[in-house]
């Protein structure tokens, strides 16, 4: 059946089948080249398009997904005052360079100007996270953007949303329903061989070339699904919520900051825009960025079927790399987890190495938090990321630091930490490595958290019968 598609302001009829990356129907169906094929795993940014408002990867979208959605490419930008003023300032300060790139950087920048009333440096390297320019030429391309701001001028694509998505069922292919009801009642129907997709980030790059041969679910539309609620005793996230909602969260920042920390080390701006917690649950990576934040806070999964809801603790539900527990015609529906409150400074923070600073996969990661009081540390949680077939507790380590957290406890949580870990080794780095880093980031978190912890290495190396020598790997 024709799908119906706005773009750029315009009514569009297409045949393209619904599970159609969004980049090839735009391409290839609607003529519009301006958009471009580069990676096909949302690092490059060459295929970001504007979906009601907010950048993604045209790669990583179905079609179907975006129906009823106002999509607006980098030839819609072309009577938009912010869109002008862009392509004018890339032109004059040499921000265009070789061009390929350059449909991607502008969107991105318009996506930022157009909401921003004062733009700085770091805003402007922030929204460019997920943009890679191949001639290097970032420093133009950044005076270019900031020749633009402070400008006043407003946007009317932002008040250009999409008039919101219906029921779209092709038999056998692709379900996208919109009521909660209907989706638990019938996904049973739908067989082992069904995949349950929200972003579809991670599905997309996974199975690109063989998208039209599976059958799937897409839940995107179930607004039941979606959310950041308190509901007293726990937090509640919807497994559908993206990751941009967690990172922007007042809630979550206040009640559980690891999650904020973590959203934003979550590749760049159109992943976060399209990515959502439960996909990042139930692909079961243990080098999952969201992850080792839900161990630290206790989370449990909420599953659905028609028969029944159960809630499972998060390290029961994974149950290995790639695997989970969920059985057939169950969904994940959410997480919750118990508000804390204890005594003294909290102290969180999220650590994290790979083969380069931002949008990696991680070779090891650290979340930890406790409650700093009178020199003490209570209620540590140490979770530990890529460091084995799932996310680790380092229990031992957590009690070591209850239990002192001077110079000497310091230097045991840090040895506990790194036994804690079980490592392997592959492509991205050596089994041993890992272990010794994992170590050196409680240090290092630590240490950047208070002065206090600063102070108590500083009485160990003052010490001539102690020394921290290779407790500090940080990659």
């Amino acid at each position: 059946m024709p799908l119906t598609l706005s773009i750029n302001g315009r009514a569009c009829e297409s045949s393209a089948d619904p599970r159609t990356p969004l980049l090839e129907t735009l391409r290839d169906g609607v003529g519009l080249r301006g958009t471009k094929y580069g990676c096909g795993e949302g690092e490059c940014g060459a295929c970001t398009v504007i979906v009601d408002g907010e950048t993604i990867c045209s790669c990583l979208a179905m079609t179907g997904s975006v129906v009823g959605s106002e999509v607006t490419t980098i030839e819609g930008l072309a009577n938009d005052p912010i869109g002008v003023r862009l392509f004018k300032s890339f032109s004059e300060r040499g921000g265009v360079q070789c061009g390929f790139c350059t449909p991607g950087f502008v969107l991105s920048a318009w996506s930022l100007l157009a909401r921003s009333s004062e733009v700085t440096l770091d805003l402007i390297k922030d929204a460019l996270g997920g943009n890679l320019c191949r001639c290097t030429g970032y420093t133009k391309i950044i005076d270019a953007i900031a020749g633009c701001a402070f400008s006043g001028v407003a946007s009317p694509l932002l008040q250009r949303i999409g008039v919101g998505p219906d029921e779209l069922d092709v038999p056998g292919s692709y379900w996208r329903p919109t009521s909660f009801d209907d989706l638990i009642e019938n996904l049973e129907s739908f067989g082992p061989q069904a995949a349950i997709i929200a972003g579809g980030t991670d599905l997309m790059v996974q199975h690109e070339h063989r998208l039209r041969e599976m059958s799937l679910v897409d839940i995107s539309a179930v607004r039941a699904l979606s959310g950041i609620d308190d509901k007293g005793e726990f937090i509640w996230i919807g497994a559908t919520t993206r990751w941009t909602e967690i990172r922007q969260s007042e809630l979550l920042r206040k009640r559980a900051p690891l999650l904020s920390i973590a959203a934003a080390e979550i590749s760049g701006t159109q992943i976060q825009n399209r990515g959502t917690i439960g996909g990042n649950i139930v692909n079961a990576s243990p080098a999952a960025d969201g992850l080792p934040a839900l161990y630290v806070y206790d989370a449990e999964a909420v599953v659905t079927s028609r028969r029944a809801t159960r809630t499972v603790p998060i390290g029961d539900f994974i149950e290995g790399p790639r695997r989970t527990n969920l059985q057939q015609g169950e969904i994940l529906t959410g997480i919750r987890f118990p508000k804390l409150e204890e005594n003294g400074r909290r102290i969180s923070f999220f650590e994290k190495v790979g083969s380069r600073r931002a949008q990696t996969i991680t070779k090891g990661s650290l979340a930890f938090e406790g409650w700093l009081q009178d020199g003490r540390l209570s209620r540590v949680r140490i979770a530990l990321g890529a460091v084995g077939p799932t996310i680790i507790r380092a229990r031992d380590a957590e009690q070591a630091l209850e239990d002192d957290c001077g110079g000497d406890g310091l230097k045991k949580a840090s040895a506990l930490t790194s036994k804690a870990a079980r490592p392997v080794d592959d492509i991205r780095s050596t089994a041993n490595y890992r272990r010794a880093l994992v170590g050196g980031l409680l240090l290092r978190g630590l240490l950047d958290a208070d002065p206090f912890f600063a102070r108590n290495l500083d009485r160990e190396r003052r010490d001539p019968k102690h020394t921290l020598d290779g407790h500090c790997a940080s990659g």
